[in-house]
């Protein structure tokens, strides 16, 4: 795995997605209020909607376009069960966020 440099800490907007789109991967960063940086797949495995502008509420962020769930930390759906987005891992360093990709991402 290896980890790459994707946003400065401040340029983040708490409880707003920020999409990225890093090699052939489409991410979406979430600061919470606790200051934790997430990262997910910015995509529901539903029909494919956008995840980066649904609604988070504390560590669970609901699709805007039919409301499924998701927990930011695990990725497992708390709506639908056996359904679940890929997590990312994520570390700050010098107020830079960085996402841990597979090496052949």
């Amino acid at each position: 795995m290896r980890f790459i440099p994707v946003a400065s800490l401040d340029e983040l907007q708490e409880n707003e997605g920020k999409p990225l789109k890093i090699n052939n991967q489409v991410i979406a960063l979430f600061k919470l209020t606790s200051g934790e940086v997430h990262a997910i797949e910015n995509s529901c495995p539903h029909v494919g909607a956008p995840l980066d502008n649904g609604i988070l509420e504390e560590k669970e962020l609901s699709c805007l376009w039919h409301g499924w769930k998701f927990d930011l930390e695990t990725g497992l759906s708390t709506s639908c069960p056996g359904v679940s987005i890929k997590v990312y891992p994520v570390k700050i360093e010098q107020n830079t966020v960085f996402v841990g990709l597979d090496e052949e991402s």
